[in-house]
């Protein structure tokens, strides 16, 4: 029976609690604040906001290095001599993580690499997943893993809204004319991941109060998830109102178990202060 560790990146957001419940090894990001750089985890999301706010100028993400990967697969090598680790990696369209991963496993037997395809809390549902798959069936081999993992991040759907655009206006994910008409007609594209890439989908017109529940209710209604992987997320500076939005919404659904989870440096340097987002996996038909 082989012993698994699983290794993620920190763009994965994985709670402090999830982490320590299936002994999960997490690989730094960073980001980058004018001259300094920073471990992603190691700074305050807020002081991102805070830059932005100072300088107009959006911090710099960038992902794990071969280094980073080195000295976590080490570690977990080190204490675990005879484990397989099971590296469930960030989406790999979106950074040089994934790159970086391959690389320094190179210098390592048994490790066995994939792309989530997924960013932050969709990443954290996949691990999650797979961490329970593997507690169930503790004789599966490192490539059933590796095909279940291949089969849950196809059906895991992934659903985001920045309460403001400013972030994805500076960051190049919105043009100049689409942030004015946005704006001018109080628009606010959500944010969907489709094959690795962080795409905009439909357009909530009005508050954003109403383009929160909106976008909330039709998460259910244009996909079939399975209630209990539900996960939730929201940056720092997201109004307590809103988080009562999606509880009745999710209330509504039938889904009266849930978490919510803090958006982390990478993501939040992105979407920006209030944004919010849902994930869950979809059933098999």
């Amino acid at each position: 029976m082989n012993n698994y560790i699983i290794t993620t990146e920190s763009g994965s957001d994985l709670s402090q609690e999830m982490i320590e419940r299936y002994n999960v090894y997490v690989i730094p990001m960073h980001v980058t604040l004018g001259k300094e750089s920073f471990e992603d985890g190691k700074l305050a999301v807020e002081k991102i906001f805070d830059y932005y706010d100072e300088t107009g100028v959006l911090p710099k993400t960038s992902g794990s290095t071969p280094n980073d990967n080195e000295k976590v697969f080490k570690e977990v090598f080190e204490k675990y001599p005879e484990a397989h680790i099971i590296h469930i990696g960030y989406s790999a369209v979106t950074t040089v993580s994934f790159d970086s991963a391959q690389i320094a496993a190179r210098n390592f037997d048994n490790i066995h690499l994939v792309d989530s395809k997924q960013v932050s809390i969709g990443a954290a549902t996949i691990v999650k997943k797979t961490a329970e798959y593997i507690e169930d069936n503790p004789r599966v081999s490192p490539e059933e893993i590796i095909a279940f993992v291949e089969n849950i991040r196809e059906r895991t759907r992934t659903i985001a809204l920045p309460e403001k655009l400013d972030y994805l206006k500076a960051g190049g994910r919105v043009s100049t004319l689409a942030f004015y008409t946005a704006n001018l007609l109080r628009m606010t594209p959500s944010i969907v991941l489709e094959d690795g890439y962080l795409v905009a989908s439909k357009k909530y017109r009005g508050s954003f109060k109403r383009s929160v529940k909106r976008m909330a209710n039709d998460f259910f209604k244009d996909f079939d998830v399975d209630p209990e992987t539900i996960l939730i997320t929201g940056a720092p500076k997201l109004r307590k109102k809103y988080k009562e939005i999606f509880t009745e919404v999710l209330k509504n659904h039938g889904v009266h178990t849930f978490q919510w989870m803090r958006a982390g440096a990478v993501i939040a340097s992105h979407a920006g202060p209030g944004a919010v987002g849902i994930t869950g996996i979809a059933k098999l038909k």
